[in-house]
């Protein structure tokens, strides 16, 4: 079971690294959003319904609710609660309640918390893992942040400002109207490959001539070659690749996408492209040579997880930097691996949304709300209490300064708080490094932030309100054929002329119509 939550909180902290997709199970602390309010303040003097007590204080605070994913039992965050309480007090006249989901309960929770105004709703929470900024903004759960960001926010924007990252922060504004703010974090990934170091010791593998899918593919068949009892491609209804050097502009279906997106603004139809065609004709030498492992069709482990578990040897996956994210899976998990990325680092505005902060519309301090994410963003010590807890409770440090384990614990589940500065916090490039990491980490994502290559609609975000129906009818088509022809279950030349000629009678050329359009409007709104 801890192998499994593991997995999960991998996919948080590294940017689903070597897998996509999750629906692991842990202890939640749903309990938390009992706190005693009046309206939206509370009497610190009272304890809540829970027996917490942020301490004794003649002033009233607005109490500002923000939730966050549980991945690990929450034991700690109480004691999290309140060191942080101290903080947000003065530099933010707020106090935070922080109200845990269970991962596994993510959307479901979330969404019943933005949808009802009630007593459970929410003030500030992140979009990872649920929907769209733009759904956001269309559903009516989210709330205007321009006007915040200049008075209460200010140094937020300044921080995006002073770093040139500017046009990430854009990456949250919806019809010319900023409605989040991403993570500060690595904002561009990369496609990689990693196997067991014995099978590719075995198999003569030279990473350094690994550059591209491919010679990812080559590497695969050799791996299979040398050792014939082991798999390359893990088998399971969750993907095991996310095409990273093209712009899927925030869809996750490919329903109109950016093959080339650093040369050329034209949406194509992704399941008609050359590079469909190329990656399809890679899983036909895959199945023949066996590299999938069995009955992918019944299994719904991530990619990580096969890995560790053994189902399978090697996997392809993703991450903001190959090196760092395989340093980390070493270390966090005890095995030993070689690999690299076989697609060079892209910049999209899926990526830069990832991790992205948002005040909800049901709140009612916005202002105090902001002050909170105003101090979440600048200041080291909150930025690093809310991420990694508290020194000597959740985490210790070494001779280099940086974190480890308390004594007594072996890995984050044995901890009180999901202590891995968790990429959907503000700011975990305040944070301490932990000793898996480079010491230099943050000044790497920051680098790789501004040299990495960038889509040219990096900004761009699609309202899809005018082709709704076109957008359920093709994602129940590709629901219904994209994962059997991933895998060769099925015969994929003839199969996917039938997945072609569904997605057009389900409207998929309406769909892209609209996209081209939109993206040629923004794009040419950017020009004026």
């Amino acid at each position: 079971m801890k192998k499994r939550i593991f997995a999960i909180i991998l996919t948080i902290t590294m940017i689903a690294a070597l897998f996509a997709g999750c629906g692991s199970k842990s202890k939640n602390s749903d309990s938390n959003t009992n706190k005693t309010e009046t309206g939206n303040k509370t009497d610190t003097a009272n304890q809540d319904n829970n027996g917490k007590n942020n301490g004794q204080t003649d002033a009233e605070y607005p109490v500002i609710k923000m939730v966050y994913a549980v991945v690990f039992p929450s034991t700690d965050e109480q004691a999290i609660e309140e060191e942080l309480n101290k903080i947000l007090r003065e530099k933010a006249q707020a106090e935070i309640d922080l109200v845990g989901i269970e991962f596994g309960n993510w959307q479901t929770q979330l969404n019943l918390m933005l949808s009802g105004g009630g007593s459970d709703s929410i003030d500030l929470f992140n979009s990872f893992w649920y929907t769209s900024v733009s759904n956001l903004v269309t559903n009516g759960q989210v709330m205007a942040l321009d006007d915040l960001l200049a008075n209460e926010g200010s140094d937020i924007k300044n921080l995006f400002v002073s770093n040139e990252l500017e046009e990430y922060l854009n990456c949250g504004v919806v019809n010319g109207v900023q409605y989040g703010i991403p993570s500060m974090y690595a904002y561009c990934t990369e496609n990689i490959f990693y196997a067991r170091t014995e099978d590719a010791r075995k198999a003569n593998i030279d990473w350094s001539q690994v550059k591209t899918i491919d010679d990812m593919s080559d590497v695969i068949l050799k791996l299979k070659e040398a050792n014939p009892d082991s798999y390359y491609v893990p088998g399971s209804t969750e993907p095991y690749w996310i095409p990273k050097s093209i712009d899927y502009l925030g869809d996750t279906n490919y329903l109109g996408v950016l093959t080339n997106p650093t040369e050329s603004t034209k949406v194509e139809n992704y399941y008609e492209s050359e590079y469909f065609y190329n990656f399809l004709n890679h899983v036909k030498e895959w199945k023949k040579a066996g590299a999938i492992s069995p009955d992918p069709l019944s299994n719904s482990n991530p990619t990580l997880m096969n890995l560790l578990m053994g189902v399978v040897n090697g996997t392809p996956g993703y991450a903001w930097d190959s090196a760092v994210s395989m340093m980390a899976t070493i270390a966090q998990n005890g095995i030993d691996l070689e690999g690299t990325n076989v697609t060079e680092a892209l910049s999209t505005t899926s990526d830069a949304t990832t991790y992205m902060w948002h005040i909800s519309s049901f709140c009612k301090n916005p202002e105090a709300a902001m002050r909170i994410l105003n101090v979440l963003y600048t200041d080291p010590e909150a930025a690093n209490l809310i991420a990694n807890g508290i020194e000597g409770l959740t985490y210790e440090l070494d001779e280099n300064g940086q974190m480890v384990y308390p004594e007594g614990a072996n890995g984050m589940a044995d901890l009180g708080w999901a202590a891995a500065s968790m990429a959907y916090w503000p700011n975990v490039m305040l944070c301490k490094t932990w000793y898996y990491e480079p010491l230099d980490v943050y000044e790497k994502m920051m680098e790789k932030n501004k040299t990495c290559d960038k889509s040219l609609a990096l900004g761009f975000t699609f309202d899809s309100t005018k082709v709704a129906n076109q957008m359920a009818a093709c994602a129940n088509v590709v629901a219904q054929y994209y994962t059997p022809l991933m895998y060769g279950e099925v015969d994929i030349d003839s199969t996917l002329v039938e997945f072609q000629q569904a997605l057009k009678k389900a409207g998929i050329d309406d769909i892209i119509a609209e996209k081209q359009a939109q993206l040629d409007a923004w794009l040419q709104s950017k020009n004026k």
